[in-house]
C-alpha cells in the first residue's frame, strides 16, 4: 500500500446555492427614486397643513368663511321651502303614502288626497317623526324651545342689530336721527314691543332715515325677533301615534292593515289548483302598511312583486286574462301558466283595477260595451275570507292612539310661514350689510360707534343742543324732559360729522372687479364644481335616493362640493385648496360606507 498523502487529492464540484440564498443587490438608482417620491410627498404633506393652519389663523380667512356660511344658510333655506312645497303636492308628509291615518289625525283609504294646506292642518302636528316614549317627546320639546327658540332669537338680535348700525351710521351722514332712535339702535340692541313703539313713532312724527323700504324692513324685523320664540314653539310639538282601525260587521276593531285589496276572482279556481272564488289580491311592497290606494298613479309603484306566493298569482291572473278576457265567454282551451285548459277559459271577475301593469283597467266588455273595471268606487277590501265595499271602510273606519307612543314634529303650514319669513329676513339683512359696507368706515373713525363710544356721542349731542332749546334737564322731571324734546327738538338731533371714505359707485366698481379677478384666478376650481354638481342634479332627477349609486353620488359629490368652497373660502395657495377639498371627499366617502353599512337601504328598497 502506498502512502495516503502521495494519492492524488480529487475536489469534487458542487453547484451554488448563493443566487437561492441572496436576493441580488437593489439598484441604487431605484433606491434614490422611492427615497426622493416619499420625500416629496412628505414635503407636500407637511407644506398643505401648514399653509392649512395659516390661512385658518389669518383673520383674512374669517371673512370668506363667513361669507361661505351665510351662502349655505341661504341654500340651506332655499332646499327647505323648495321640499317643503314639492311634498305638499305630493303625500311626503309623515306616512300619509303606508297610513290610512292622515297627518291632522283623520281616516282615509286614499293615500294621496291630503291636503297639507288645509285649515284643519294650521295647528296640528302635521310633520312628524320617529316612534317615541312620552319622556323623549317631551325632552326634544324643552330642547327645541330652548335652542332655537331662545338661541335663535338672540342670534337673530345680535345680526339684525349689529347691521342696522352699520346702515344707521350711513344714513346717518345724509339725515340725522331722533335720540330714541340712537339709543334703541345703538345701545337698546334688544327686541321689545317699547323699540317697536318708539322706533315707529320717531320714523313716522320725527325724524326718518333715507329709505322708507329700510325703515319698514327695520321695524318688521324687530317684531319678528320679538315674536320668534313663540312661534318656534307653535310651529312643534308632539302627538300620539295613530294606527287606523275599521269595524268589522261583528262590531270588532280590525287594524286596517289586516285588510287586502281585492284586484280579482276566479271563480272556478278549481280547475287550476285553487279554491272556487278564490281572490287574488294585491301585494304590498311593505308588511306594516296599510292596504292604501292612489287615485290616478301606477299601482305598481307602490305594490311590488317579488318572491311573494300571491305576487305570484296576481302576475299569473293578469297575463291569463291579458290573453284570454274575463268571465269565462271563450270556448277555446287556454293556458295557465304553461299548463293547457281546456275548454271553456277561467271564470275571472275583477273589482277595480287601476292603470298600469295589471290588465283589466282598459278592457271592454263584448256585451255591454263599458269598462267594467275603471271605475274607483268599486274597490273592494278583503279580511278574514269576507270582502268589503269601499264605502264600507269609509264610513267605519277610525285612528285610534296607540298607548305609550309618540311622536314629534311641525305643523306643516307654520314651517313654511316661518322658512318663508326667514328667507325674506335674511335677503333683506344682506342687502343692508352690503348697502352699508360699501360705504363704511368713516373718516377718522376705526368703527361704528358702539357702547361707551356711543354714549359719548349721545351725551355730547343732547349737551350741545338743550341750552340751544333753553332747556334745564336738572330744574325738570324725566317726563318733562322727555316732552320739551319732543316738541322743541322734534326728539332730538343726532349726526356724524366724520364722512364716509367711500363713494357708493367706486366701491361698487371695486367689487366687480375683485369678484372677476378671483373668478379668472380660480377659474379651474370654479369648472370643476360646476362639473361635481351634474351628478347630484342627475341623481335627484332620477331618484337614486336609496340606491348605493345614488348615495354614492350624492354624499362624495356633496361633499366635494362643499370642500371646493370651503377651498375657495380660505384657500390662500393650491396645496391648501386641494387639502381642504380631499378632506371633505373622504368624508364623502366615509358617509358613503357608512350608509352602506347601516342596512338603511335595505329599509326604504321596494321589492320588484
Amino acid at each position: 500500500m502506498g502512502r495516503v498523502d502521495s494519492m492524488p487529492l480529487t475536489l469534487l464540484s458542487y453547484p451554488s446555492l448563493d443566487p437561492l440564498i441572496l436576493e441580488p443587490a437593489p439598484d441604487p438608482r431605484n433606491q434614490t427614486n422611492l427615497f426622493g417620491a416619499g420625500q416629496w410627498i412628505s414635503e407636500q404633506w407637511k407644506g398643505a397643513t401648514r399653509e392649512v393652519l395659516e390661512d385658518l389663523r389669518s383673520k383674512r380667512s374669517w371673512r370668506p368663511i363667513f361669507y361661505f356660511l351665510s351662502t349655505c344658510w341661504v341654500a340651506f333655506l332655499a332646499f327647505s321651502i323648495s321640499m317643503l312645497a314639492i311634498s305638499s303636492y305630493g303625500t311626503s308628509l309623515q306616512q300619509s303614502d303606508t297610513s290610512a291615518c292622515k297627518p291632522d289625525g283623520n281616516f282615509s283609504p286614499y293615500a294621496n288626497t291630503y291636503n297639507a294646506w288645509g285649515s284643519s292642518g294650521f295647528f296640528q302636528i302635521t310633520l312628524a317623526f320617529g316612534s317615541l316614549s312620552f319622556t323623549s317627546a317631551k325632552v326634544i320639546d324643552i330642547c327645541w324651545d330652548m335652542i332655537v327658540g331662545r338661541a335663535g332669537q338672540a342670534a337673530l338680535a345680535f345680526f339684525s342689530w349689529n347691521v342696522f348700525s352699520d346702515y344707521v351710521t350711513t344714513s346717518m351722514d345724509v339725515s340725522p336721527i331722533t335720540y330714541q332712535t340712537f339709543w334703541v339702535i345703538f345701545l337698546h340692541k334688544e327686541p321689545t314691543l317699547f323699540s317697536v313703539i318708539r322706533l315707529t313713532r320717531d320714523f313716522v312724527s320725527y325724524r326718518r332715515l333715507n329709505s322708507i323700504v329700510a325703515m319698514v324692513f327695520m321695524i318688521a324685523t324687530i317684531i319678528f325677533a320679538l315674536v320668534f320664540p313663540t312661534l318656534a314653539s307653535a310651529m312643534t310639538g308632539y302627538t300620539p301615534v295613530n294606527k287606523a282601525f275599521v269595524q268589522n260587521e261583528n262590531g270588532n276593531l280590525v287594524p286596517f292593515s289586516d285588510f287586502q285589496v281585492v284586484a280579482y276572482i276566479i271563480h272556478d279556481g278549481s280547475r287550476v289548483n285553487l279554491t272556487n272564488d278564490a281572490y287574488i289580491t294585491r301585494v304590498f311592497y311593505r308588511y306594516n302598511m296599510d292596504p292604501v290606494v292612489w287615485k290616478g298613479d301606477d299601482e305598481m309603484e307602490y305594490y311590488g312583486c317579488s318572491g311573494v306566493e300571491r305576487c305570484r298569482q296576481l302576475d299569473a291572473v293578469s297575463k291569463y286574462t291579458s290573453s284570454f278576457g274575463f268571465y269565462g265567454n271563450n270556448n277555446t282551451a287556454s293556458t295557465w301558466e304553461n299548463t293547457t285548459i281546456p275548454t271553456p277559459t277561467l271564470n275571472i271577475s275583477a273589482y277595480y283595477i287601476p292603470p298600469g301593469e295589471l290588465f283589466g283597467n282598459n278592457w271592454i266588455d263584448p256585451q255591454t260595451k263599458q269598462k267594467p273595471f275603471n271605475d274607483i268606487s268599486r274597490i273592494t277590501y278583503l279580511s278574514s275570507n269576507k270582502t268589503y265595499p269601499l264605502s264600507y271602510v269609509e264610513e267605519n273606519g277610525a285612528c285610534q292612539p296607540v298607548l305609550n307612543e309618540y311622536q314629534w314634529g311641525f305643523s306643516f303650514t307654520q314651517l313654511f310661514i316661518v322658512l318663508i319669513l326667514m328667507f325674506i329676513w335674511t335677503i333683506g339683512i344682506s342687502i343692508m350689510w352690503l348697502a352699508a359696507h360699501l360705504k363704511l368706515p368713516l373718516r377718522d373713525h376705526p368703527e361704528v360707534p358702539q357702547g361707551w363710544k356711543a354714549v359719548i356721542l349721545l351725551a355730547q349731542a343732547i349737551d350741545k343742543e338743550l341750552p340751544d332749546a333753553d332747556i334745564d334737564a336738572h330744574a325738570l322731571k324725566d317726563r318733562q324732559v322727555k316732552h320739551e324734546i319732543q316738541k322743541h327738538l322734534r326728539g332730538g338731533s343726532i349726526r356724524f360729522d366724520a364722512y364716509l371714505t367711500q363713494n357708493e359707485s367706486k366701491s361698487i366698481e371695486s367689487l366687480r372687479n375683485h369678484i372677476l379677478e378671483q373668478t379668472h384666478r380660480n377659474r379651474w376650481w370654479w369648472m370643476f364644481l360646476i362639473v361635481a354638481t351634474a351628478p347630484i342634479t342627475l341623481a335627484a332627477m332620477f331618484g337614486l335616493y336609496v340606491s348605493p349609486g345614488g348615495v354614492f353620488l350624492l354624499s362624495v359629490f356633496g361633499c366635494a362640493v362643499l370642500g371646493v368652497l370651503l377651498a375657495l373660502a380660505i384657500g390662500s395657495t393650491t396645496r391648501s385648496k386641494l387639502f381642504v377639498t380631499s378632506f371633505w371627499v373622504l368624508a364623502g366617502l366615509v358617509v358613503f360606507i357608512g350608509v352602506c353599512a347601516s342596512g338603511v337601504l335595505n329599509k326604504y328598497r321596494h321589492i320588484r
